[in-house]
């Protein structure tokens, strides 16, 4: 008895929204671009408190040296740019910011001074660094920040609830930043999280990869008085194209196939064609071959639509006499010893289309020097991209002397164009001294 598959297991990912994912993208910013919000936001307060006469400025002293600390802080930040520096150094410049805000209220009226909110900038993106000490390093800004004016000269006599308003602006904004600091926390996970799953995602292609490249054939492979060779360049990791060789007692069988889309399940397909098509190896009628991988695709597959166009042969190496059955295919060519061509007509339709009638086998006899070439979609646009591009490489065959080279020359073409298709091309060709 066939028991049922255990049920899928899904893994809650907790939910991180655009404010968490602003969180760690200020994080994880330079530190000039975290300070060019501060600068702007100083740049206006310093306007407005020369440009509106209601905002006075107690003393020009301080004010002018609140813009020479601004100043030097964007410096300082502009240089830590360019060179790579601990948190530690990083952390200097909100420092001289929070000193900055005292400053700045010291010069424009303290108690009555607009400006305490500038503290916000430098606390937040303090907080959205990795690890809990920088709530409290934001916490400990705000509250020496709130306290400069004090070290300025101003007494609790003049601002009787000056330390009220400090320790008040210090906890909401440390609570403000202990928000920023679990929002980038929570999406720093999330990031890692996705980041695991894509290195698992890649191992895993990586050795699904390595298996589909290792059910190719060999080089190696001998057919008396002919020439055979064949390459696969997937456009990613897993193709859907796949050639194949082996012997039978009948002379060396082959096919090449193209399964309709790219990717994983084209590849778990063309694995899947493959392996039907040779268990029919010991079959002498070729169209069993064909039958087979168009059942098993048709009944295990039917609801995925899933099809593929197939060209398997088999050649008799005494006679030269090439068996073949073309299942949709129809880019196959035969190369003459002059450099002349026909292209090979497809009379079936591709495997996994369910049909009623029997597969056409046919048959044609290779001559010395004459090639059989059998590509996917994919080599054509190394070319032109339609079929044209069979006379283009009907001309590579005539210019090399051997499957191999001309199968190089095919390689190197998809290395360096980059295909968004997968290419494959398998060449037949009869030695020359074969008259």
């Amino acid at each position: 008895m066939t028991s049922a598959p255990p049920p899928t297991r899904t893994v809650a990912v907790p939910g991180v929204d655009s404010l968490a994912m602003a969180a760690i993208a200020l994080g994880e910013r330079s530190v000039l671009i975290k300070q060019l919000p501060v600068l702007a936001l100083f740049t206006v307060a310093a306007v407005l408190s020369m440009a509106v006469p209601t905002i006075s400025i107690s003393s020009p002293v301080a004010f002018a040296a609140a813009i020479a600390m601004m100043l030097a802080a964007t410096v300082l930040a502009a240089v830590f740019h360019r060179i790579d520096v601990s948190d530690r150094a990083v952390l200097l410049v909100p420092a001289i910011d929070f000193a900055v805000v005292g400053v700045l209220r010291f010069a424009t009226g303290e108690s009555a001074s607009i400006f305490s909110s500038l503290a916000i900038l430098p606390a937040v993106w303090i907080a959205a660094m990795p690890g809990r000490r920088f709530v409290v390093w934001a916490f400990l800004g705000v509250a020496l920040g709130q306290l400069v004016p004090f070290l300025l000269g101003s007494s609790l006599e003049e601002n009787p609830n000056e330390l009220a308003r400090t320790v008040f602006s210090a906890v909401a904004f440390g609570l403000a930043a202990a928000i920023v600091n679990d929002l980038a926390r929570v999406a720093r996970q999330h990031v890692a999280d996705i980041a695991s799953r894509e290195r698992s995602t890649l191992l895993e292609l990586e050795h699904a990869s390595t298996v589909q490249r290792a059910l190719l054939p060999k080089a190696g492979t001998h057919v008396a008085d002919f020439g055979l060779a064949a390459v696969c360049v997937p456009s990613r990791a897993i193709g859907g194209d796949f050639f194949d060789w082996y012997h039978t007692g009948g002379g060396t069988a082959f096919t090449v196939g193209d399964v309709m889309g790219k990717g994983v399940g084209a590849g778990i397909i063309a694995a899947t064609v493959r392996a039907v098509v040779r268990s029919a190896r010991g079959e002498r009628d070729l169209s069993v071959a064909v039958e087979r991988a168009s059942e098993a695709l048709a009944a295990d597959l039917g609801d995925a639509g899933a099809f593929a166009t197939l060209f398997h042969a088999r050649v008799d190496p005494l006679t030269g006499v090439v068996r073949y059955v073309d299942a949709g295919h129809g880019l196959s060519i035969v190369v003459r010893a002059d450099g002349t061509w026909t292209r090979l007509p497809s009379r079936n339709l591709p495997v996994g289309i369910p049909v009623d009638e029997p597969w056409v086998v046919e048959e044609l006899e290779l001559a010395a020097s004459e090639a059989l070439v059998v590509c996917s979609d994919g080599v054509l646009e190394l070319f032109e991209g339609d079929v044209g591009a069979l006379g283009r490489i009907a001309d590579l065959v005539a210019a090399e002397r051997n499957a191999d080279a001309v199968v190089g020359r095919i390689r190197a073409l998809a290395r360096d164009s980059d295909p968004d298709d997968d290419v494959t091309v398998l060449v037949l060709r009869r030695d020359a001294g074969d008259a």
